[in-house]
This record gives C-alpha cells, structure tokens and sequence, in this order.
C-alpha cells in the first residue's frame, strides 16, 4: 500500500494534485499542518487518516474529512489497518500558552492503555529514543510508546514533530519499521 504522508512542514505543492501524481491508496497527516497547506484536500476521495500535532489549533481535521485515529483504530476495506497517538511530550513554552494536544509522560502512558494495536501507528512524536532528541525538552520522545510498540509491533509507525541529526535516523524498532516525515513522503507500506 502507498501512502502520502504529510507533517511539520510547508509541501510547496497542492495537495489533491501531488496525492493524484504521486498515485497513493490514502493520505495520512501526521500533525503540525496548517489549513491553507491542505485546501484542497477535500477534493480527494481515497481514505485519509491522520492525528493532531502540538501546533495544531484549528480541526482542520474536520474541515477535510480526515478520520482522526487517535486513541482509535481504523480498518480500511483493503485490510490495512491505522492506530494513532496525537500531540506530544509536555514541555514550558516561552511568552506563548497550550496551542495543541500535549501529554506528560505519566498522562500518555495513562491514555496509551486505550491505544489499539494495528498495522499502522501514526504519532506526532516519536517514542523516546527514537529520532527524538533527550536534552531538548520540546522534542523528547514518548517513553510508554516504545514499549507499546515492542509489545504490539505494528508492521509501520509513521511520525514527525523531531528534527533528527543527519546519519542518525532509526529506521526500526523492534520488527517494527519506522518512518519519519518532515514535509511530503510517500511511504510505500509493504
């Protein structure tokens, strides 16, 4: 299955036109979007599937008719299956307040007890250790996450919200692949 997956950054391209381009099956978001950056992707009619970033402040989720998966899991007719966990770690924000979804870690191992298993696992925030950054308080990694996905091992987890060193991407966890987005991806989900 081939998926355009999109998260944190500007894609400089419109959207319907590079999902019909880039011949995908579903479109997943991956947090962090703004509106004007997926105008034009309610004209798409293929399953898109995505979860809130902490920069999200508006439902644009709602306005392009993606199915949120956050905390829930969605089978699509082809059989592939899509679970989420939205936002990421909490953290002190200079001169601004809360804009979207974050969780201290106590609070996401709490709401992770309710995540289902499935073949896919998109996030905002990675699990910590993976592609995350440990001395940067707005982009450590979720630290009940790396367990979930031991035990459950999705086939694929898809995030973004980090900004990893070059040559350091972890590629796998476990038997589970890992895919991190930064803009536009198209992930072939084999």
């Amino acid at each position: 299955m081939r998926v355009l997956a999109l998260a944190d950054r500007p894609f400089h391209a419109d959207v319907a036109k590079l999902a019909s381009q880039c011949d995908v099956e579903a479109v997943v978001c991956l947090g962090d979007l703004q509106p004007s950056w997926l105008e034009t992707l309610d004209k798409v009619a293929l399953p898109k599937l995505g979860v809130y970033g902490n920069h999200d402040d508006e439902p644009y989720m709602t306005w392009f008719g993606i199915d949120n998966v956050h905390i829930n899991r969605i089978d699509l007719d082809n059989g592939v299956s899509f679970s989420g966990f939205e936002g990421c770690v909490s953290y002190r924000r200079s001169g601004t307040s809360k804009v979207g979804p974050s969780y201290t870690q106590r609070e996401a191992k709490k709401l992770m007890r309710k995540l289902p298993a499935a073949d896919v696992l998109l996030c905002h925030c990675p699990p910590r250790g993976v592609n995350d950054d440990p001395d940067d308080p707005a982009h450590i990694g979720f630290e009940a996450l790396r367990p979930w996905v031991l035990k459950h091992q999705p086939r694929w987890l898809l995030h973004g919200h980090v900004h990893p060193t070059p040559g350091s991407l972890l590629h796998r966890i476990g038997e589970t692949r890992v895919v991190y987005v930064n803009g536009a991806r198209v992930v072939e989900l084999t």
